[in-house]
């Protein structure tokens, strides 16, 4: 209150002296604020051979599938995070993570988990065309993953002849299939083509190769578009999807396959 009136009689003896009254300088505000840059929409993935596969979410959230070596991944698992695990065999199963992973698990076994940046669908399948198809403790099992704009499904080490009408309607339209070409504990290979017949029968977008070797390989990428990362990650969004079915070569060998083809890099 002593300030204002202290004001008032500086202000009318100034006037009375016929000195204009000095006052504070506008503080200039911006017509507009910047915009900041948008996060892309899509999921990275790290892929560390065998079956090992890192997916994170646009939220962030890690979804670990078939580790079986922990000291690989990019960070530690939290309880926000998922373990999914296609079959016990020890290339793709590392128990003691499997016994302490703190997050939400789908262990060898059918099962569903929804979050909301995230949805995923056990199915079950076998490793060999003669295995059963078991609910739980079976051979093998596909995991659909719908996250980011994307359908991602890892087949495991499936070893199916062909998938099955459920299979396919389970499944639906693939973005990004993991699978494997080559594994003789699956009795796949370059006589039988079963995995490419499944490929077929899939017709996904982008195939990333798990288990496989050089002439699988040629053979894929003969039949797609072939591309390739000299990084074990890669960041992968709907839009930016190639507009023929291709396949992307990733883990040690990648860049070897690369410059053996002449592919094209993973941008």
């Amino acid at each position: 209150m002593k300030k204002i009136t202290l004001f008032l009689v500086v202000a009318l003896l100034s006037a009375a002296c016929g000195q204009p009254v000095k006052t504070a300088e506008p503080t200039s505000v911006p017509t507009s604020m910047p915009t900041p840059t948008p996060k892309p929409v899509g999921v990275t993935l790290t892929y560390e051979d065998n079956a090992q596969v890192e997916l994170v979410t646009p939220t962030g959230r890690h979804i670990y599938i078939d580790v079986f070596n922990p000291g690989q991944l990019t960070k530690d698992p939290s309880t926000d995070d998922i373990l999914l695990t296609t079959h016990l065999h020890n290339d793709h199963y590392y128990p003691s993570f499997v016994e302490a992973f703190p997050g939400q698990q789908i262990f060898d076994g059918t099962g569903k988990i929804e979050l909301p940046d995230v949805i995923i669908t056990g199915l079950t399948s076998a490793h060999n065309a003669s295995d059963p198809f078991l609910d739980k403790g079976g051979t093998n099992y596909i995991f659909v993953i719908d996250t980011g704009g994307l359908r991602i499904v890892h087949f495991g080490d499936i070893g199916q002849e062909a998938l099955t009408n459920e299979q396919m309607t389970a499944i639906g339209s693939v973005d990004v299939a993991i699978t494997q070409f080559s594994n003789s504990y699956s009795n796949m290979d370059v006589t039988n083509l079963k995995g490419f017949n499944l490929m077929d029968q899939v017709k996904p977008r982008l195939i990333t190769p798990t288990h496989s070797d050089s002439t699988t390989i040629k053979i894929a990428v003969g039949r797609w578009a072939g591309y390739y990362s000299d990084s074990r990650t890669v960041m992968i969004s709907s839009s930016a999807l190639p507009s023929d079915q291709s396949i992307l070569i990733l883990g040690n060998l990648a860049i070897s396959y690369g410059t053996i083809y002449n592919l094209k890099p993973w941008k």
